[in-house]
């Protein structure tokens, strides 16, 4: 016999399909239990008291499991959890976190804007829609949101929604900004809320980044903002979209991002939506952004490689895991991938629109395909994610996008890519979330698949063994 009680930071919690969770202080992060276990994690409320000799095998081992690991500690019976760590069972489907446009609009007149933001026309969210958004993430359980825009910090309530967001007890996971407005007070700003998101700034290479953003000095701000975050201990990183003009400065760009601090950089070639239609003449194909890159990669890896870079879809060189990967190689190749979900990211993330809408993810807003979703706004979240289009959506498996290409169906490789991003296979018209991923296709249908495999048989023993020192 005996009484235990969750530590502090843990919470008991549950979703439609999912009952039996233990979320963790990282808020990234929730375990879940079978109804037996669950049972245990249950009477860690300091008020039961555990009779040991009639749990079951599994249910000793749990419990021993959480003591080791200092998520349940002994307690004289008198010591109760905290009201928000009792059990709650929240009406919808599990979301892990969601980024969120608090504004569209942008400082920047950036030129590939898939948002057209410096063209934009509406008016930011008032803070009463925004505490009834905040509001809405908690009815649902969801504790994460990273903030994005246009560029978040024009907003002229961010600080004040900062406050609301700390109130209710969310975690703020990553702010996406261009870097600009980024100062002294914006880091003092953070430190006095005692948040420490990760801040992600785009940057577009060596002598290009003021081209592409719109505006002069940008590349400068860029490289301030990135030196004051990593001084004030702030982990950065940037993704860079290749175009024509930047493809060249591959070496220099990575260079000099590892040696600001930079922990991680996604590169993607520049893709024809938004502003970006129109300028076809500066416009480069996957097989010549794939050409320079593995071209680069001897140089990047004999440079020690300065930064974790995932490689558009061909590679990904992970420091931190050790490994590199394929990121376009998203299955097993084996029959069961058809049963899972056609994108994970959608399944237990969620993006929120300028205006409110509920969407797969962000790069699916302004195209055709937005106007069949919902506005949190004009319908409670809940219902949003237990009866819309937008969970049937979430809920789309692999096999369901291969069934609905006659092109997948034959196709040797279909277990390995998945038909592709769901986003991406929308294309310009934006009506089909079913259909190909074109870009995924060529890549797999033109050898670059294969070339990728003996890049990664190369070099996979290229990394340190994690804690070895650098000699």
């Amino acid at each position: 016999m005996g009484y235990y009680i969750l530590n502090e930071g843990f919470e008991l919690c549950g979703w439609k399909g999912l009952p039996f969770g233990l979320r963790y202080p990282n808020p990234h992060y929730t375990d879940f239990f079978d109804k037996e276990t669950y049972k245990v994690v249950l009477s860690l409320d300091g008020r039961t008291d555990i009779d040991e000799d009639k749990l079951s095998e599994r249910q000793k081992s749990l419990l021993k499991h959480l003591l080791d690991l200092k998520i349940a500690l002994p307690s004289d019976g008198k010591k109760r959890l905290e009201p928000w760590q009792e059990y709650k069972s929240f009406p919808a489907m599990y979301k892990k976190h969601v980024q969120w446009s608090i504004t569209g609009r942008c400082n920047y007149k950036c030129r590939h804007c898939f948002m057209s933001a410096p063209d934009y026309c509406g008016e930011d969210l008032t803070m009463d829609q925004i505490r009834h958004i905040l509001d809405e993430l908690v009815k649902c359980g969801i504790r994460t949101v990273a903030l994005t825009g246009g560029e978040p910090l024009v907003h002229p309530c961010f600080y004040e929604i900062l406050d609301e967001i700390k109130k209710r007890r969310i975690h703020l996971d990553t702010i996406y900004s261009n870097g600009e407005l980024i100062d002294e007070r914006f880091i003092e700003e953070l430190k006095k809320r005692e948040m420490d998101p990760a801040i992600h700034i785009s940057f577009d290479g060596v002598g290009w980044h003021d081209w592409i953003r719109g505006v002069d000095g940008a590349e400068e701000s860029t490289i301030r903002a990135f030196k004051l975050l990593h001084e004030h201990g702030f982990q950065t990183s940037t993704s860079m979209c290749l175009h024509k003009h930047n493809i060249g400065t591959l070496k220099e760009s990575i260079d000099l991002l590892g040696s600001i601090g930079v922990i991680h950089v996604k590169m993607n070639v520049a893709t024809p939506t938004g502003r970006w239609k129109n300028e076809t003449e500066h416009f480069i194909s996957q097989d010549e952004a794939n050409e320079a890159i593995l071209e680069y990669i001897p140089q990047y890896v004999a440079d020690g490689m300065p930064v974790s870079v995932q490689f558009c879809g061909i590679l990904d060189f992970n420091i931190v895991k050790g490994k590199i990967d394929i990121p376009y190689r998203k299955y097993s190749g084996v029959d069961s991938c058809e049963k899972t979900y056609a994108c994970g990211a959608v399944k237990t993330g969620m993006y929120i629109s300028p205006v409110g809408k509920i969407l797969p993810c962000m790069t699916i807003g302004g195209t055709a395909i937005d106007a069949e979703f919902d506005s949190v706004l004009e319908k409670p979240l809940s219902e949003i994610l237990s009866d819309s289009h937008y969970r049937d959506i979430c809920l789309l498996k692999m096999g369901e996008c291969i069934e609905h290409n006659e092109k997948c169906r034959g196709c040797q490789y279909r277990l390995v890519c998945g038909a592709g991003c769901r986003a991406a296979a929308c294309g310009e018209t934006g009506l089909d979330y079913m259909g190909i991923d074109e870009e995924v296709c060529h890549f797999f249908k033109n050898g670059w698949y294969e070339k990728a495999k003996e890049y990664v048989e190369k070099y996979k023993g290229s990394f340190l063994p994690v804690g070895a020192d650098e000699k």
